[in-house]
This record gives structure tokens, sequence and C-alpha cells, in this order.
């Protein structure tokens, strides 16, 4: 598939524009829910680690693994990373982009050459290309950061 741009006369995509402090705003109102994940793992987790069958119990949405005899430490870390994890980034990029798509459409839908079906690839494509290269790599930092805050916190 190349680039539709590149293609004399098809339609190209204007520079999409979003209040960027808005959607830090989003974002930084999106992670505070983080330290409340971290409790409500660290208050779950050892019933499912007593629970569990088997030797150790697999965090969920992590590589770690928690054994019977964990220690505190563990136990904590488990619960910042669970809360940190690719699916908590993915339900915030999912909860921003659903925030602020409809003015990135309001913006596309403006431009007259863009609404056919020619336009509409190139518009998905302009989406496509802000989320991936705007939103997520916003939300991917900020919980990043969140992170390595309760990290630090954990071994104050």
């Amino acid at each position: 598939m190349g680039c539709l741009g590149s293609v004399p006369g098809a339609p190209e995509a204007p520079e999409i524009e979003l209040d960027m402090e808005a959607v830090g705003d989003a974002i930084t109102d999106a992670i505070k829910g983080i330290p409340d994940n971290i409790d409500k793992n660290l208050r779950e987790f050892p019933d499912e680690v007593k629970n569990c069958q088997e030797e150790k119990w697999a965090v969920p949405d992590t590589t770690m693994e928690l054994a019977k005899d964990y220690t505190q430490e563990q136990l904590q870390e488990a619960a910042i990373v669970a809360a940190c994890g690719t699916a908590v980034k993915d339900a915030i990029k999912d909860a921003i982009w659903g925030q602020f798509e409809p003015k990135i459409d309001e913006q596309l839908d403006a431009v007259e050459e863009l609404n056919n079906a020619m336009g509409k690839k190139v518009k998905d494509k302009a989406k496509d290309k802000f989320k991936e290269s705007t939103i997520d790599p916003l939300v991917d930092k900020a919980v990043d950061e969140a992170l390595e805050k309760a990290k630090s916190e954990m071994n104050k």
C-alpha cells in the first residue's frame, strides 16, 4: 500500500490540530486512577496467590509471578506493575482517543476533497498516524512516569 498523498490528484489530509494542553490534562486525569488500582491490587493479590493451585501465581498484564512465599516488596512491585500494564495503557489511550476523535473528525470532515471514498481512506490514515505518533506516546510516557513514581515511593 503506497502513500496516497504522493499520487498526483490524490487528496491530502490537513495537519491535525488539537489543544495539546487539553490532551495533557485529559491524560493527567486518566492516570489519577492508577494509585487506586495499586491499592486494589495490594488488597486482592494476596487472596489470588493463596487460592492459586500452582506454586506461583501469574500477575495479570505482566510477565511477573508471585510465589506463595512472596515478600511484601514483591507484592508491592507486582501491584504497581500490574496497575501500569498494557491493559491500563490501552484503556487510557482508548478513553483519550474517544474524547478527542470527534474534534479530529470535525476538522477532517471540513476538507471538501476528503468527502469521498478515497478521501475516507486518507482521513483514516491521518487519524491512525496522529494517534500512533501523538496520543499513544503521550499516554505511554505518562503511565511510565506514574509507574516510576509509585516504585520510588515504595522504596522510601
